[in-house]
């Protein structure tokens, strides 16, 4: 797929979300503050999310998450 063509064109899906009571009333909250519909605000964060992923998934190459790790396995990934 082009990247370049995707990112021109937008493309409408329905979701179903399962969102705590208290997420989903910061979220209305967001979107009263700056003006829009919620669909808006989830759209731009879905979007937001995602925008570096490709540049990313170049950069790291392939990442492996581990189920769980040491305190020390963790200090020794940072150095």
């Amino acid at each position: 797929m082009n990247t370049n063509e995707f990112l021109s064109q937008n493309v409408s899906i329905g979701v179903n979300l399962s969102l705590k009571e208290e997420t989903l009333r910061m979220l209305i909250e967001m979107a009263d503050d700056m003006g829009a519909s919620l669909e808006d605000v989830l759209s731009s964060i879905a979007e937001d999310s995602v925008i570096d992923l490709k540049r990313l998934q170049n950069d790291l190459g392939i990442v492996i998450i581990p189920e769980k790790c040491s305190q020390q396995d963790l200090i020794n990934s940072l150095q």
